[in-house]
This record gives structure tokens, sequence and C-alpha cells, in this order.
């Protein structure tokens, strides 16, 4: 950032200082940064310091430049290697209890089916979130929109990744309300809440500014959930039905592979990529909570 951009930024908060509230961002180990606050709920994420994001007033809406990813460079990745592996859980998946339906019954049913362990026939396990923690450069991060769907009167996806400020575009499959409820996993900090009111209802919007795990709720019915691991680079999968997951254009070099479950929890290994090859990283998980 210029000075000239440094001094409009502040010229611009100055200007709005008014009309916003200052907050901890609610992020740990992200003391460095604050949150923008709008007093009519719109919650902006901003990065405190050397680094601070470039802000414009346009028809009175405060917006960002997209996010800076501090600790990921970008670069080319040539002949970059692949990890690849299953996720399985060591012993038999705990029998979760289906899920008692207590609203609009008369669409969702009487009892769901619980997503909490679901185990392919090879004992893979779906739902893991898959990714490298300290991989500080290679390929681009992605600027695809994610979509969250509520569909008959669930999450879908439950679990996936994104990448730092991706767009989300929030949908509803369902002839019933609902709200979709982000919330910072560490500090149930509200991200936003969008309601929902009708089928083929949808709001985009980006995600917050710094990697986080953000747990989703539909406060409307109190057993949905989902999960969006929002991450600094583009070194992540989600496993499906069979457990198994890969991972592209990785560049040459040792790093820390993490596999996280919603009730099986989180367990790191380490994994040595060779350029041009595949490794195979198979991970255990032990379920050790059940609701």
């Amino acid at each position: 950032m210029t000075s000239r951009q440094f001094s409009a930024s502040l010229a611009a908060v100055k200007l709005l200082r008014p009309m916003l509230q200052f907050h901890p961002l609610g992020v740990a180990g992200e003391s460095s940064c604050l949150q923008l606050r709008v007093t009519h709920a719109m919650k902006i994420p901003v990065r405190h310091g050397l680094k601070i994001l470039s802000i414009s007033v346009i028809s009175g809406a405060l917006l960002l430049a997209r996010p800076v990813l501090a600790d990921y460079t970008v670069e080319a990745v040539a002949n970059g290697g692949t990890i690849e592996g299953v996720v399985k859980l060591s012993g038999a998946a705990p029998q979760i209890a289906p899920i008692g339906v207590t609203k609009n019954q008369d669409y969702c049913g009487q009892s769901i089916p619980s997503p909490m362990y679901l185990v392919g026939p090879g004992g893979g396990l779906k739902n893991v979130e898959v990714f490298l923690k300290d991989i500080t450069k290679g390929k681009p991060p992605s600027t695809a929109t994610i979509s969250l769907v509520n569909e008959h009167c669930m999450f879908n996806p439950r679990v996936q990744g994104a990448n730092v400020g991706q767009q989300i575009k929030i949908s509803s499959n369902d002839p019933v309300l609902h709200n979709t409820h982000p919330q910072n996993a560490s500090t149930n900090a509200t991200i936003y809440n969008i309601a929902l009111p009708f089928k083929g209802f949808s709001v985009t919007k980006p995600l917050p500014a710094v990697p986080q795990l953000i747990k989703v709720k539909c406060d409307v019915h109190e057993w949905m959930h989902a999960w969006i691991w929002e991450l600094d680079n583009p070194y992540f999968a989600t496993t499906g039905d069979d457990g198994h997951f890969t991972i592209k254009d990785v560049p040459p070099g040792t790093y820390t592979l993490v596999a996280w479950h919603e009730a099986a929890g989180e367990k790191s290994t380490s994994v040595t990529v060779a350029a041009g090859k595949t490794v195979t990283a198979d991970i255990q998980l032990t379920a050790t909570k059940t609701p």
C-alpha cells in the first residue's frame, strides 16, 4: 500500500467513525486484527497495521479490497506433487440416534438420520477436512464461489473448505423459513445472519478476511449444522463417501497434513512431497465424541 492509499484509508475511517464501532475479531492468535462494524449490523473485517486494506465509500456502502493472505505467497508450481489418502475411523463408528425433528414436521419429517459419522463400505469416513497447515507458497487460492444449501432441513454440504475472503452463495431449496447463521467456532462471534424465507431464495456474501473455522447453524431448526474451514492456502480437500482425498500441485517439501472431523477431532501427520510424485498419507481418527 502506498502512503497516499494509506492516508485515504485513514481518512475514510475518520469520516465514517460516527457510524462504526470497533470490536476484537475474536480469532485466536489474531490480536493484530480489528473488526469494523457498521451500527446497523453489517460486519466488515479489516487487517490492522502495515497491511491495512484499502477502503472505499460507494453509494453509502463500506467496501474492502480483496483480503491479503499475509502468510502465503502465490508462485508458479512446476512439477508439483500430489498427496492422496483415505481417512478412516479406528474401530466401529458410534451408533448415533436419529435427529428428532421439532419444527415443520409436515415437511422435514419426524426424524432425520444423523450425518455425524458417515462411514463407507471400506471404512472410509466422509466429511473430513484435510489440509496443509504450514505451507507458505504455491498455486493461487480459489476465486470460485462456494455454496451452502438449505435442503430438506439440513445443510449441504455439511463440511467444506474455502479460501480467505472467498464468496459463498447461501440458498434454500425448502418451502419453509430457514436462517443461515455462520459464527467463528472459537468465540461464537456472528459473521452474518441470513434469513431465507422461501424456496429459491439466495444471498451471496464474502467470507471473513482472516483464516478460521466457521460453524454454521440454523436458529429456526436447531439440529441444522455445517462447518467451513476457511484457510489461507488452496491445499485442502474434503473426504467423499469412501473417505478418500486428493490434494494436487503441491510444491516439493515437507509439510504438516491435518485431518479434522466435527466429532472425531483433529490429527496431524508429517508428509514429504517429491516433485512430480504422488505420496500416500492414510489417516486414522478415533471416535471420541458423541452428542
